[in-house]
């Protein structure tokens, strides 16, 4: 059964679709005859910025590595590589040991094993213990180190940085509350030399030459006065309107006293424009609408204008006739038939008005509008049928002329 209608997709390798570089269309499609791949237009974007139809999607087939599961944690993923029991076991922190439970020399001790107290490593807790134990005297250099101690009740830690000496009440060593300080009843032997009832004096503590004066009391040492006899009086008290001068009077302070007299008290914002600056600007063209004069010279170079100064970067420097056919146009005149030997496909469908196809256009003027049977017998037709007889004519002896070139 011939096709009514044939669609062809547009087609191309991928190298001439990567030179073309056309813009689909919206939803118009580009297939790629050597790979198998097609994209989508959107009427804006060129071939090669869009994107293949499938490329966000993962074949159904695909595997993933276990470091690609999201919510596997790093023990779990580690289980799922190991290349052995042994390393999944030291995944889970199970140990990379081989062995199995049981109770023979070689293997891991079973599950209802009891050990013998010289298998048991560590510090016995005090109920453990039997009456008479063995106190541990440890010298540690600051408190923290004294309550990371590995110590028992009784123990002894002696305190270097302070030279005091705590013993350990519970079986709690890292609880301060729980050392308990030792502290010695020794008498003072002596105090600067002094036994007894002892009675300081400042040179007993090397002040013999310090008066006993308050602070405030202190007279002016000699040091003092010498350093401070070079030193100039007090200057008066001036305003906040003055300033001191080299010649130590004040002076009223105004823009003349720091050389600024033209200068006017006006904010930044309110300053006038100057008469250098008026002059300047009055052989500039404004910005807005400017009227130039004389010749006016545009750089050729990239800094000077260019087509994309004006919004036209896309735009090629050809003349109208030199102008190809766009990829719209073209899409536009593939749709369109030829004015010479058209080929149609599909239904044709052509208008009944005056203004339509008529015999006249398909070079049938004479041809009348009538069904073969209706048709009528041609001039030339009947001119044949008037030199033939009738199929029901008969002719008498006298007709005959002559048999078989014989004479009757």
């Amino acid at each position: 059964m011939p096709a009514l209608t044939v669609f062809q997709m547009r087609r191309g390798t991928a190298a001439q679709w990567t030179t073309q570089n056309p813009t689909l269309g919206s939803a118009e499609p580009g297939y790629e005859t050597d790979t198998g791949d097609f994209k989508l237009g959107d009427g804006i974007l060129s071939w090669s910025a869009l994107p293949y139809v499938g490329a966000d999607k993962a074949l159904a087939g695909h595997t993933h590595l276990a470091s690609q599961i999201s919510d596997s944690t790093a023990t779990g993923r580690s289980v799922l590589t190991a290349s052995s029991a042994a390393n999944a076991r030291a995944a889970i922190g199970a140990g990379t040991s081989d062995l199995v439970l049981g109770s023979t020399a070689g293997t891991a001790k079973a599950g209802n094993w009891v050990p013998s107290f010289s298998e048991v490593t560590g510090i016995l807790g005090t109920n453990q213990l039997p009456p008479l134990a063995i106190n541990q005297p440890t010298p540690v250099a600051s408190q923290a180190a004294m309550l990371a101690l590995v110590a028992q009740r009784g123990d002894v830690a002696i305190r270097t940085d302070i030279g005091k000496t705590f013993i350990l009440a519970t079986d709690n060593p890292g609880t301060i509350g729980d050392w308990l300080e030792l502290i010695g009843t020794s008498d003072v032997v002596s105090v600067a030399g002094k036994t007894g009832a002892v009675t300081l004096a400042k040179a007993d503590v090397g002040l013999s030459n310090v008066d006993n004066t308050s602070d405030a009391a202190k007279p002016i040492s000699t040091a003092t006065a010498t350093a401070l006899a070079g030193k100039e009086d007090t200057i008066a008290v001036g305003t906040v309107s003055q300033y001191l001068k080299g010649d130590k009077t004040w002076a009223t302070l105004d823009k003349t006293a720091v050389g600024l007299s033209n200068v006017d008290n006006t904010s930044d914002a309110n300053k006038p424009v100057s008469s250098a600056t008026n002059t300047a600007l009055a052989a500039k063209a404004p910005l807005a609408s400017p009227t130039f004069t004389g010749t006016v010279t545009l750089p050729a170079t990239t800094n000077g204008l260019t087509k994309s100064n004006v919004g036209l970067s896309s735009v090629d420097n050809t003349s109208d006739v030199g102008k190809p056919v766009s990829t719209a146009q073209q899409t536009a005149l593939n749709l369109k038939a030829n004015l010479a030997s058209p080929t149609f496909t599909g239904t044709v469908v052509l208008p009944s008005t005056t203004n339509g196809l008529s015999k006249t256009n398909v070079g049938l003027t004479n041809v009348d509008n009538t069904s073969d049977a209706a048709k009528p017998i041609s001039t030339a037709t009947a001119t044949a049928l008037a030199g033939k007889a009738a199929s029901s004519h008969t002719h008498t002896t006298n007709d005959i002329t002559t048999i078989d070139g014989g004479t009757p």
